[in-house]
């Protein structure tokens, strides 16, 4: 309890410190919620240079809005708010085609989610995916192309060069060691993300 309280206690100097304009106190910040905001933006299927930019456009915002921001909890739901408020215009603009318009409707259901339902979801998977980053190397890049990049076990064996029958004994290797790595929660979601193969 008290390590969660001094936790607590740091997180809110942090803060203080953004407020004040000090570089230690965004960094933090800028550290904490990179990686999950995009990872965020890439389940909107966006471009990595344009989730990068909207990103980066978020933070500018918030460090010119920092006296705004009280707590840490305030910052986190700017920050997601304004993340999916950005994607969502420049979805808008970019779906000129059929395509671009059912890739975004397929994402419809987590839009549509509470931002505090996103923001657990997002966090979830970028820990699935940094435990993915830890198996053994054959193990790690068959998982990491049928979790991250969404290949078939079949675009898997063609992209590393290895047989259909390697990817499955890879694929099954890493739910077995992932089991003993991530929580309850988090394997749940790892299935859920291999369940249509």
């Amino acid at each position: 309890m008290k390590n969660k309280v001094n936790q607590e206690f740091s997180k809110q100097d942090f803060i203080e410190s953004f407020r004040e304009g000090k570089r230690t106190g965004l960094q933090f910040l800028y550290k904490t919620f990179y990686g999950p905001m995009c990872y965020f933006l890439e389940k909107m299927d966006l471009d990595k240079s344009i989730i990068e930019e909207i990103v980066q456009d978020v933070f500018f915002k918030l460090w010119e809005r920092r006296l705004d921001f009280d707590y840490f909890e305030s910052v986190r739901g700017f920050l997601y708010t304004s993340c999916r408020n950005a994607a969502l215009n420049r979805i808008q603009q970019q779906t000129r085609s059929r395509q671009q318009a059912d890739r975004y409707t397929a994402q419809v259901d987590l839009i549509d989610l509470p931002i505090s339902h996103q923001i657990v979801y997002m966090e979830t998977l970028r820990e699935v995916h940094e435990a993915i980053e830890t198996l053994p190397e054959q193990c790690r890049h068959v998982m990491f192309k049928l979790v991250v990049e969404d290949l078939s076990p079949q675009e898997v064996a063609v992209s590393l060069g290895i047989t259909t029958s390697t990817v499955y004994n890879q694929k099954k290797r890493g739910i077995e060691l992932l089991r003993k790595r991530l929580k309850p929660d988090q394997f749940f979601c790892l299935l859920l993300l291999l369940l249509h193969y």
